[in-house]
């Protein structure tokens, strides 16, 4: 037997893969349209699991005045309006 070969697996396992991507496929498609839609990022981790990401986080980077807190010491942070990030 060749120690290399790492497909080991019994039969089974890749059938089995198959019907779960297709039911993975099946259950997103709609969320995943409208994500796509909307020009979010799809990110599939895993079978049966989404991370949906509005794109525009990316250009969001903490605020400098309250160091990202969102507060100073006159209370509510004007430059980010108290939210700890600023349009880069």
């Amino acid at each position: 037997m060749n120690a290399t070969n790492t497909d080991l697996r019994p039969a089974i396992v890749n059938p089995l893969r198959h019907l779960l991507e297709l039911l993975d496929r099946w259950a997103f498609a709609e969320l995943d349209r409208r994500a796509q839609d909307q020009g979010w990022q799809v990110i599939r981790p895993n079978l049966l699991t989404r991370v949906y990401r509005n794109r525009d986080f990316d250009a969001l980077s903490p605020c400098a005045a309250c160091a990202g807190e969102g507060v100073t010491v006159r209370g509510a942070c004007r430059t980010c309006v108290g939210s700890g990030r600023v349009r880069s």
